[in-house]
């Protein structure tokens, strides 16, 4: 069967639309921030692989699924394994957990405030799934069989919808806007007060591998490092204390911090046996010390994998401290880690 391929720069205007309204890693780290549940229809998520998001229109209620295939994605496994991660987007009924049909998305994604992506797409299924290859190109190109009269880009079970350019080649956390434009009929357009719409965060690590030594006359120990929120600064290591640090950039703002949902997850992986593996580790946060929230994961007999796993009340009391000592102004997270002695 002959398929027609279109081609096209992702670009925020869409002229002929004018009915629609404009953990198993090494160093692991996630901070999600991101707005609560607003009192309006649009949907608010954090997320590291996948989102699970709830909105309603029209006295409905439709859930969105946000999902990366596989789910872990990292710039190594995308530059050294030649990774092409799938996005899937899938809308349906949660009473039924069946899909909606012939739903249109308007899809954007940006990375730290910079717009990398907005177009339309259309499935059938509602099951729409969009192939990642990060490539050196300035612009992000989509390609898709298009729908003439919706001008959207579609795809098959098989083959899917392709964006590629600077489109995770880069670790972070990505923002994904999605607007639904059609439900159940492909040329009923919902009226723009009634088109739900849903924000969520997916991460792609950013890898860096450091070697440390002890002393001289030892072999220097690998440690590798993955930072899932932003790209890690000023990795030192001590080799009198055994003590790493580095540092992140962060907001600090406390209004920001109380009004969004924040979590902190961090991975520390050590080779076994090495003279960094210790029975207990000591963890600190710009100066305030996290140890309780450390937990250590004894499954994997080659490697110690630390957990730091900070609540929200947490970063909370820390960020009191840190504005009060006026550590604020300068937008980093700093952390520490070592093992005791």
């Amino acid at each position: 069967m002959f398929k027609k391929e279109k081609t096209r720069l992702s670009n925020l205007s869409h002229t002929a639309l004018v009915l629609v309204a404009p953990l198993i890693l090494s160093l692991a780290f996630v901070v999600c921030s991101i707005p609560s549940l607003s009192l309006l229809q649009d949907v608010y998520g954090d997320g590291l692989f996948m989102e699970e998001l709830s909105a309603s229109f029209g006295g409905r209620t439709a859930d969105l699924i946000i999902k990366m295939m596989p789910p872990v994605v990292t710039t190594e496994t995308i530059q050294n394994q030649s990774q092409k991660p799938i996005i899937q987007f899938k809308l349906y009924d949660p009473s039924t957990k069946e899909g909606f049909k012939h739903v249109t998305y308007f899809i954007t994604i940006d990375k730290d405030g910079k717009k990398l992506l907005s177009d339309w797409f259309h499935d059938d299924k509602g099951d729409l799934k969009i192939e990642m290859k990060p490539s050196n190109t300035e612009r992000i190109t989509v390609y898709g069989e298009p729908d003439p009269i919706l001008e959207a880009f579609t795809g098959r079970e098989d083959s899917p919808v392709v964006a590629t350019g600077p489109i995770f080649s880069e670790g972070g956390l990505y923002h994904f806007k999605v607007r639904i434009a059609t439900i159940d009929y492909a040329r009923s357009f919902l009226p723009d007060d009634q088109q739900p719409e849903y924000e969520g965060w997916l991460s792609v690590g950013a890898v860096e591998n450091q070697q440390v030594s002890i002393d001289n006359n030892t072999k220097p120990i690998p440690v590798q490092i993955i930072s899932y929120y932003d790209e890690l600064k000023d990795f030192s290591f001590d080799p009198s204390t055994k003590e790493m640090q580095f540092t992140m950039p962060f907001d600090w703002n406390l209004t920001r911090l109380q009004d969004n949902k924040v979590m902190v997850h961090q991975e520390i992986l050590l080779p076994k046996p090495s003279e960094l593996v210790a029975n207990s580790y000591i963890g600190t946060i710009n100066g305030v010390e996290v140890t309780k929230d450390l937990m250590i994961d004894p499954t994997n007999s080659t490697k110690d994998v630390v957990h730091f796993m900070i609540p929200k009340p947490v970063v909370m009391e820390i960020a009191e401290q840190v504005n009060k000592s006026g550590q604020a102004k300068e937008g980093l997270m700093k952390f520490t880690f070592k093992p005791t002695v």
